[in-house]
């Protein structure tokens, strides 16, 4: 599984209440030579804390503690899950007792931080953050014979191969009866009237596919000026349209040639989305609606307050949290320890303890939980709220 399947649907499943422990595995990977030895090597001593925890944790069941540790957590339990084909910058495991393993692969703009963490749910706010953090958007190749949709991020481009899509007219074309090719000949009846039926599918079918991103991710439309111009005149999500780009064959093209012609089209979307943003926030300021800041914003994170996040891509923040959840105490990010012994990573020193050291993912998951839009800009865009701030609803 990639984050760019995570759903609103497969959030809360995840999510849901378990019998403990729900044990949630983090580790950056090698995007290029997938399960390398050093990645095997640190998903080793992952697998070999998660053992230890369990063998000391009194709240763990024999049987529960039997079934884990013989069964499942396992390193070449892992990587058969694993898809081997799509390999990215982070891996997320989940193990619990009475399932099956999963394994999500993730693209993080950010450094992954190896961790072992037991609950009595799967934790997403790994997921939830680092596909926040990859820029998710949509594309939508419009051809009057096959319409395709397309999920991308900063670093892929995947087509969407459900909710009806590849699209084709269920309505065949009449000159598709006739014999041999018919050069330069003028539309039939009727022809204008199937396009706009057509398109009309395709955008319903559109829809389902938004529905199950909660409708936030901008569009990109591809397509030649006659079926863009009819499309725009019968859509209903004209406004997640972000750019448009001529259709030149790309409804057969490679994911890989399509995200090359995007590229242009998304930097300019994503120059003007941060500017948007950085102004939005002035304005906010001037009515009281802002909040800067890391303590700041949390807390008003933990209020329900913010209508939208705004984060620096690189911010990485630890502290320790107060019983209630509203107050954040900053201290000094513990400096990452690299292989070939990363256990100072899972086996904290004890002057950390107490100590999160995933607040930015925390933060990325309360915002999520409180209906609040998450945007995560270039290093330096926040210099003076000190890498965060928030539009506020109140």
């Amino acid at each position: 599984m990639h984050t760019s399947e995570l759903t609103p649907e497969i959030r809360a499943a995840l999510s849901e209440q378990r019998p403990y422990p729900a044990i949630t595995l983090v580790m950056p990977t090698d995007p290029d030579f997938p399960f390398s030895e050093k990645d095997r090597i640190l998903l080793r001593d992952l697998v070999t804390e998660a053992k230890r925890r369990l063998a000391e944790d009194p709240d763990v069941t024999r049987e529960t503690r039997l079934e884990l540790r013989d069964h499942m957590l396992d390193t070449t339990v892992i990587e058969q899950v694993a898809d081997p084909f799509h390999p990215d910058d982070a891996m997320v495991v989940y193990v619990a007792a009475d399932e099956p393993v999963q394994v999500w692969q993730m693209t993080s703009l950010a450094p992954v931080r190896p961790r072992v963490e037991f609950a009595d749910q799967f934790l997403t706010r790994y997921l939830e953050a680092a596909e926040q953090r990859s820029r998710p958007f949509l594309v939508l190749v419009l051809d009057q014979e096959m319409c395709r949709l397309y999920h991308g991020s900063v670093k892929r481009l995947d087509e969407v191969e459900h909710h009806g899509f590849p699209c084709a007219p269920e309505i065949p074309s009449p000159e598709d009866a006739l014999p041999g090719a018919i050069p330069h000949s003028a539309p039939y009846e009727g022809h204008k009237a199937r396009v706009e039926q057509y398109l009309r599918m395709v955008d319903k079918r559109l829809g389902d596919a938004v529905d199950e991103h909660d409708g936030d991710l901008p569009l990109f439309v591809i397509g030649g000026d006659k079926i863009l111009s009819a499309f725009k005149a019968v859509t209903t999500h004209g406004n997640m349209i972000a750019g448009t780009l001529p259709l030149t064959g790309m409804d057969k093209d490679r994911a890989k040639d399509l995200m090359k012609r995007l590229e242009p089209v998304l930097a300019e979307f994503r120059e003007k989305q941060v500017a948007e943003a950085v102004d939005a926030l002035g304005e906010a300021r001037g009515l009281g609606k802002y909040a800067g800041g890391p303590l700041e914003v949390w807390t008003a994170v933990a209020d329900k307050r913010v209508a939208r996040l705004i984060v620096e891509e690189g911010l990485d923040l630890a502290g320790r949290i107060t019983e209630d959840g509203r107050v954040l105490e900053l201290v000094e990010v513990p400096e990452p320890v690299t292989l070939p012994d990363p256990k100072p990573d899972v086996e904290p020193p004890p002057h950390t303890m107490g100590v999160a050291t995933d607040i930015i993912e925390q933060l990325v998951d309360r915002a999520i939980d409180a209906d609040s839009q998450i945007l995560f800009v270039p290093d330096g865009t926040l210099a003076e709220a000190g890498g965060v701030a928030a539009l506020l609803r109140y």
